[in-house]
């Protein structure tokens, strides 16, 4: 059973250690009981404070565990390193956050690699606004009737979304 003290436990061995604690696999649902019982209590003005000093502990147990598992990520992308001791949201969020980084550095390597994308050359047939490219350069904004020249793939959305069309050269 979940308990103030087993609360501060886990924080202080969160805090002193520099990867992830064991915890139990239901923590979460645990956690979100314990609130809610916690919080029922607190409508009797004297456990109120009980309340947000839980809340707090929570607060400070779950920021660490999420620094931990951002710093886990991104060695695991460089290094391969296997993350332990995650729950299962927490395990769901390493992995998005995993793919992330992986996209960001695929994204990154195509422009230190200097690959030259293809430019195309647009009419806009809608307001577009201001945009971050594929290449994280920002294109737009555009109004109806403008002509943009901008790189393929992100022509290619703004053609399959009805917002420009290509213009052939020649």
């Amino acid at each position: 059973m979940l308990t103030y003290e087993t609360l501060r436990k886990i924080a202080h061995e969160e805090k002193g250690s520099n990867s992830l604690t064991k915890l139990p696999e239901d923590f979460l649902r645990s956690v979100q009981e314990y609130m809610k019982k916690k919080e029922q209590m607190s409508k009797d003005n004297e456990s109120q404070w009980e309340f947000e000093s839980v809340r707090l502990v929570l607060e400070d147990i779950l920021k660490s565990r999420e620094k931990k598992i951002l710093m886990a990520a991104h060695n695991f992308v460089s290094s391969g390193a296997v993350q332990e001791n995650l729950t299962p949201e927490e395990r769901e969020f390493f992995n998005s956050v995993v793919e992330s980084i992986k996209q960001f550095h695929l994204k990154r390597k195509n422009i230190m690699d200097g690959e030259i994308k293809k430019q195309v050359m647009l009419a806009v047939l809608g307001d577009v606004p201001q945009f971050v490219g594929i290449d994280m350069k920002n294109y737009g904004p555009f109004r109806k009737g403008d002509v943009a020249t901008i790189p393929e793939e992100n022509a290619r959305i703004l053609i399959e979304n009805g917002f420009a069309r290509k213009i052939e050269k020649g």
